[in-house]
């Protein structure tokens, strides 16, 4: 499977896991079709295509978000560096609308920019004889500006140990793009069986993104591992140090 099939695959996952979390539940049902956007200074425009899969018609905004990953984490801000139009429009049952989105600066000289755009139903009000609960869906797509020079990803990837025994393991990426970890396998000297990460995480040029790993019995005082796995860039390995907690 492809990397964006496997992406949509796993939206879909969790939005069903959610719906059934919450049942019963009414709520809207749209697809999105490219759902990642790449503008550049030379191209700072893209279209996007939102397809209503329900029966009934679906009012959905669109905004813009700045992405960053400070100490790790996901953090979204209001940004107008990009715009989106319509910002706001009825999708009528199982019909289309195009989204343009705009870049509204210039792209770095040399960094790749993170942004997301944010698509969301606005929630309709209920008829008398609905008892469920109102879920509106939010889907958000990733959007990279690629500066003038050829971004590359620049991963080095680190472990240690937390108080509690569990590993941490940290990738840093010192590149100037973007990269998408999909998967990876950690090795242990004493263990027959590799331990299997596979939690799909971006890691934006600059930041460290870092798993908490449940080390197996075999590896609670193992002083190396060998990572292999795969992301966005390709495969990867590297020879892991574990320094005591």
């Amino acid at each position: 499977m492809s990397n964006p099939a496997r992406i949509a695959a796993r939206l879909v996952a969790a939005w069903t896991l959610y719906l059934a979390a919450a049942s019963p539940a009414a709520a809207g049902n749209f697809s999105v079709s490219p759902i990642r956007i790449d503008l550049s200074g030379a191209q700072p425009t893209a279209v996007i295509t939102v397809h209503n899969n329900d029966a009934a018609p679906l009012l959905i905004q669109a905004s813009t978000l700045a992405w960053s990953q400070p100490s790790g984490e996901e953090n979204y801000a209001d940004t107008r560096d990009l715009i989106a139009t319509p910002p706001v429009f009825t999708l009528p049952p199982d019909g289309d609308q195009i989204v343009r989105v705009a870049l509204r600066r210039g792209a770095d000289p040399s960094r790749e920019l993170s942004y997301r755009l944010l698509l969301a139903e606005v929630p309709q009000a209920a008829t008398q004889d609905f008892t469920g609960l109102r879920v509106a869906l939010r889907l958000s797509l990733p959007v990279f500006v690629k500066p003038a020079a050829a971004p590359k990803a620049d991963v080095a990837w680190q472990a240690r140990r937390s108080p509690d025994g569990s590993l941490l393991v940290s990738a840093t990426n010192n590149g100037t793009a973007h990269t998408q970890v999909t998967d990876f396998d950690l090795q242990f000297a004493d263990q027959a069986d590799a331990t299997k990460v596979a939690v799909t995480r971006y890691v934006l040029p600059g930041s460290t993104v870092t798993w908490t790993v449940k080390a197996p019995a075999a590896a609670v005082r193992a002083t190396h591992a060998r990572i292999h796995g795969f992301s966005s860039t390709g495969e990867f390995q590297a020879d892991l140090e574990i320094p005591a907690p």
